[in-house]
């Protein structure tokens, strides 16, 4: 660190600059989504609503809305509420979840950076800017203004997954995500090629746990839905923000049958190499990085993924920008970009999505992105890391580790 006397006070002016972009974010969407003349239309929010009354009214929530039953446990306030303080209290609450993960991931980081710069003024510097700029991401974007249940389950996932959660505990909360949405599932067969058999138990245990309460609760419903858990169909693998491979093949190929076996193909050979890329991550000790590159291969392989689950490449934007050094940042700072606002949204703007072949190609980057990071991997930790107990070292050779950086 700098000896300058002006330095501290320097380092604070930084701290106040990020603390305040991050308030300058937070009240740009409340105002964008509360303060304007007429009510915003949160159309996943009024689409709950509606299930929810189906319900009540002795229809099948599958009917409506494809999700476990046990997630009318969480939606059901939505029913207590009027609407516009239900949507402020949602909104509210998914963006305190986002700025949350945004400092988990510069808590994660800490440990690479030297000793002097550990000091409060600096985390909250970068913490506030890693909250700031997931804010302005289209991921995030879609999670607020359609008023998704996503990042909920997401953000169980990852405070387990990353090691946030106390080992023994680890796996629980993604047994707990995935009763309410099926992707954090995926995180089972990472746990048996890493071979963490209490995260495995727990996670299992979990899950089993949520259902049966789901059961429990509403036996019809919960009967009918695991009877019933196809819904890919029903909800339109070929609509341009299903952001799958299933998606892109679809879009692009007009057989039904032969993009189903070229998906079954494609999704066959990301998922795999998912799984073999997180568990090297694993064996160097790099928990984050395995958790990253299954959480974005949660958001491709999938038959139906909608924009909002692509808060974890936001997630691996920011680990890569606040973790390593000039290249890592780059990196970071490139995918970044290619998932900020605005130009995302043009590409999905209808007009400009179909009139122009640049833009159709662009959007299918958004796939293709977290595609690529499941079948490379993520870059190294820049220091040394901790050997896992129970799986043997492996050697740091090119062979071995070919995105090693």
């Amino acid at each position: 660190m700098a000896t300058d006397h002006r330095s501290p006070w320097v380092a604070k002016a930084y701290a106040v600059f990020a603390v305040a972009f991050l308030v300058g974010a937070l009240a740009n969407w409340w105002r964008v989504l509360f303060v304007r003349p007429d009510q915003y239309v949160f159309y996943d929010l009024d689409f709950y609503r509606r299930s929810l009354d189906a319900v009540i009214g002795g229809g099948l929530l599958y009917d409506s809305l494809a999700y476990p039953p046990i997630t009318m446990i969480v939606l059901s306030p939505l029913r207590g509420l009027p609407v516009l303080p239900g949507n402020m209290l949602w909104t509210g609450l998914s963006m305190i979840t986002a700025v949350a993960l945004a400092v988990g991931v510069v808590h994660l980081t800490t440990q690479f950076l030297p000793e002097g710069s550990r000091d409060r003024t600096s985390f909250v510097t970068r913490a506030a800017l890693a909250g700031a700029l997931i804010l302005v991401t289209f991921p995030m974007w879609s999670q607020l203004t359609n008023g998704q249940l996503t990042l909920l389950v997401l953000a169980l996932a990852f405070v387990d997954a990353t090691g946030l959660l106390p080992r023994k505990l680890q796996g629980t909360l993604v047994g707990i995500a995935g009763a309410f949405k099926l992707t954090p599932l995926i995180f089972l067969p990472y746990y048996v090629i890493t071979r963490q058999w209490r995260q495995l138990v727990n996670a299992t245990v979990s899950f089993v746990v949520t259902t049966a309460i789901g059961f429990v609760l509403f036996p019809r419903d919960s009967a009918y839905f695991w009877l019933h858990a196809n819904s890919s169909e029903v909800q339109g693998p070929t609509r341009r923000d299903n952001i799958t491979l299933f998606g892109l093949v679809r879009r692009w190929w007009s057989d039904p049958g032969q993009a189903q076996i070229i998906w079954l193909v494609l999704a066959a050979v990301v998922g795999l190499m998912a799984l073999y890329r997180a568990r090297a991550h694993f064996r160097r000790g790099e928990q984050v990085q395995a958790a990253l590159v299954i959480g974005c291969a949660s958001t491709v392989v999938a038959p139906i993924a909608w924009p909002h689950y692509q808060v974890w490449i936001s997630l691996a934007a920011l680990w890569l920008m606040f973790s390593g050094g000039r290249s890592t940042f780059l990196k970071g700072a490139a995918l970044f970009l290619l998932f900020a606002d605005p130009l995302p949204m043009m590409a999905s703007g209808i007009g400009v999505y179909d009139a122009v072949l640049g833009w159709r190609i662009f959007w299918e980057l958004l796939v293709l992105a977290p595609a690529v990071i499941c079948v490379m991997g993520l870059p190294r930790s820049p220091s040394p890391v901790t050997e896992v107990p129970g799986l043997s070292p492996v050697a740091e050779s090119p062979e071995l580790l070919p995105y090693a950086t």
